[in-house]
């Protein structure tokens, strides 16, 4: 039995060192500066000109929407898909490197009571993170000096 718990200490703390963020050079297939100007608040969005959203420099559209974010109670609804819920949070992270397992805290503070319960493991949060390919997520490597 002591190993079984031994295995699953080490992949939590696998799951703890790996990070993910937002590549913001990543143009594949759709504007990643359309991608997250879509996840500012409402009223910004219709105020805002397209033009400059594409214009601007895309850490600082990342610093508004994280600082939105802070103060919005309607950016991480209980209801949305779980993959876009795991981009915002990455995103309200002011795309630093965070983990699965940060992820599925800060989820579980979010949505503390809800009526359709679902698996927002660090685990689950790890799998679609590794297949999020509607979004401009990648895995940061540690450097080797650290």
């Amino acid at each position: 039995m002591k190993k079984l718990s031994k295995s699953k200490l080490d992949f939590d703390e696998d799951l703890e060192n790996i990070k993910y963020s937002i590549d913001l050079n990543n143009d594949s297939h759709r504007s990643v500066a359309l991608i997250i100007a879509d996840r500012r608040d409402y009223a910004i969005k219709q105020s805002g000109n397209m033009q400059d959203v594409l214009s601007s420099n895309l850490k600082d559209l990342v610093k508004e929407i994280s600082v939105q974010a802070i103060d919005s109670q309607e950016y991480l609804l209980p209801d949305m898909p779980l993959k876009e819920a795991v981009f915002r949070t990455v995103l309200a992270n002011k795309n630093k490197p965070i983990s699965p397992v940060a992820i599925s805290q800060k989820l579980k503070s979010s949505w503390p009571v809800n009526t359709y319960p679902r698996d927002i493991s660090p685990k689950v949060i790890q799998s679609l993170l590794e297949n999020m390919k509607e979004y401009p997520v990648k895995k940061v490597v540690p450097n080797d000096s650290d």
